[in-house]
């Protein structure tokens, strides 16, 4: 993925009022890309979560690409999310920011955020 795209997203995360509005876009593409194209989404949104340097970013690509791509395609991404989990303590911390799972996803989810401590 672009490292613009990643910057850009995470700036638009982190701005408020009019600065927010103004890097809307970048939200947009993200969204985009997640619906078009999820392989590359997913990519993107590890990177998101790599790059993610505050809780509150965290909490949004939780909230927002990572539960996207949950939500609408489990099925597709579950034993990646539950590696990623196993390796990757930030990733699993970030798990515990996705909402609205199907219960079948959520409970292979809940063995992994079960275990942080600091949830978001």
């Amino acid at each position: 993925m672009p490292k613009s795209m990643v910057d850009d997203w995470l700036a638009h995360s982190a701005a408020e009022g009019k600065a927010k509005n103004s890097l809307f876009a970048a939200w947009e593409k993200v969204d985009d890309l997640i619906g078009r194209d999820p392989e590359a989404g997913w990519a993107l949104t590890l990177e998101l979560v790599a790059a993610a340097s505050t809780d509150q970013l965290l909490a949004n690509v939780a909230a927002g690409p990572l539960e996207d791509l949950l939500r609408v395609n489990p099925e597709l991404f579950i034993e990646r999310v539950e590696l990623a989990a196993r390796r990757d303590p930030k990733f699993r911390r970030c798990l515990t920011g996705v909402w609205g799972l199907p219960p079948s996803i959520r409970e292979r989810v809940s063995k992994y955020t079960a275990t942080v401590e600091d949830r978001l």
